[in-house]
């Protein structure tokens, strides 16, 4: 099953579906900063995750953002950051 790299970002405002969220995410992902993830996941993956994800946000209030990366771009840094293995996702401390 071909896997696309995501890069996923929420904002939760209650402290316990974030907490559930951080985790989620901190298991599966490449690597994070914050509230945004760098993922490697299938189509049925991302669609699994995002549906438990969504359960977790309350309408109005809660944000989540999942994009697609492309492998076809170059990558660049700023300060001192560490680039991930993909070397796909922009890290800025």
């Amino acid at each position: 099953m071909p896997r696309s790299f995501y890069l996923v970002g929420y904002d939760i405002k209650l402290a316990k579906s974030r907490r559930i969220a951080l985790r989620r995410l901190r298991a599966q992902s490449l690597s994070y900063q914050d509230s945004v993830f760098e993922l490697e996941l299938s189509d049925a993956m991302r669609g699994s995750l995002l549906d438990e994800l969504s359960s977790l946000l309350a309408p109005g209030k809660d944000k989540l953002f999942c994009g697609r990366l492309s492998r076809v771009c170059h990558c660049w840094q700023l300060g001192h950051g560490a680039i991930t293995p993909t070397g796909s996702l922009l890290v800025i401390n």
